[in-house]
């Protein structure tokens, strides 16, 4: 389970407080200290005056033992990620266990101080980081972001994330949603799978983090196999036909593979439609056995997911590393 930490860490890269406020989309329930506010690109909050971000991950409720015996035996793990934990403590958030850890991070030329915290409930695993720009790190903006973190508690039900996701979606009878991946990505499972877990159907829905045409310069056709390229949950991965359509009124292209997940025969169906320079992405993977059901399936779900109207100007995203 270190490894999904390290994992996460790739992708990532005292004032007045508010009252508690549970996160979008999370289990996590925060003050946000002045300055702080909710983001809206990912599940955390940022705080702009001083560039500096919390960014909470979840994780199944069973990965808190393993990861954090990994923190404990090796505080080092994240070095090759150029992050150098100093100090690893024992704590608590309300009656569950944690973890807290603090250090540094490297990012190019650029200096992070960072925290790290584990917290495990029967419900979840939570995994907190917290980073400032060293330059800024003056010791009232230390305080401020160690108490956000320690007013932090689980609750026992997630929050609705549909209020951060740029998009909308629908459900089927078979396929619902799960989870909020991120502020711009969220997970739909078949809740009538009975085989194991690691191989349950998957429907992803993601909408890219701005307007940039220069993405697919070479073609739409080329950006979308790149994008199918990228897919890291299934193995023996082969395209089988890309193909222009029309989903939701708009432009796409569709992707269509096969693979294996978890020993099993997969097909592969993606989605990927183009406005204003934006794409809006969808990722089907079920059971080749039943590959008509499925195809149905998916299709349904990506013609019932379409962008949210723009409701003002779009949010800056606060550089993660």
């Amino acid at each position: 389970m270190i490894r999904c930490l390290m994992i996460v860490f790739a992708l990532l890269a005292v004032s007045p407080v508010s009252a508690a406020q549970q996160l979008t989309g999370s289990h996590a329930v925060m003050e946000l200290p002045d300055g702080f506010e909710e983001s809206r690109e990912f599940i955390g909050a940022l705080w702009r005056e001083a560039q500096a971000s919390i960014l909470v991950t979840e994780l199944p409720a069973e990965a808190f033992e393993p990861v954090a015996e990994g923190l404990r035996e090796d505080p080092a793990a994240l070095s090759d990620q150029g992050v150098q934990l100093d100090t690893v403590e024992a704590t608590a958030l309300g009656p569950h266990q944690a973890l807290i850890g603090r250090g540094r991070q490297q990012a190019g030329a650029q200096a992070f101080e960072k925290w790290l915290l584990l917290a495990g409930s029967p419900q979840v695993t939570l995994l907190v980081t917290a980073q400032i720009p060293s330059r800024l790190a003056t010791p009232q903006r230390v305080e401020k972001i160690e108490a956000a973190l320690a007013s932090i508690r689980i609750a026992p039900e997630r929050g609705d994330p549909r209020g951060i996701l740029p998009f909308t979606f629908g459900e089927t009878q078979r396929f619902q949603f799960a989870r909020a991946l991120s502020g711009r990505a969220a997970l739909m499972t078949d809740t009538a799978y009975e085989g194991a877990a690691g191989a349950r159907p998957v429907f992803v829905i993601a909408a890219s983090p701005g307007a940039n045409c220069e993405a697919w310069s070479d073609g739409t056709h080329a950006f979308a196999a790149e994008a199918m390229a990228s897919l890291q949950r299934v193995e023996d991965l082969a395209v089988a036909d890309s193909y222009d359509a029309r989903i939701g009124g708009g432009p796409a292209v569709v992707t269509e593979a096969t693979g294996t997940v978890g020993g099993e025969d997969v097909i592969v169906v993606q989605t990927i439609r183009f406005r204003d320079c934006a794409y809006l992405r969808t990722v089907g993977i079920g059971p080749a056995a039943n590959e008509a059901l499925y195809r149905a399936e998916f299709d349904m779900l990506a013609a019932g997911a379409g962008w949210k109207p723009k409701t003002g100007p779009d949010r800056e995203q606060t550089e993660q590393q």
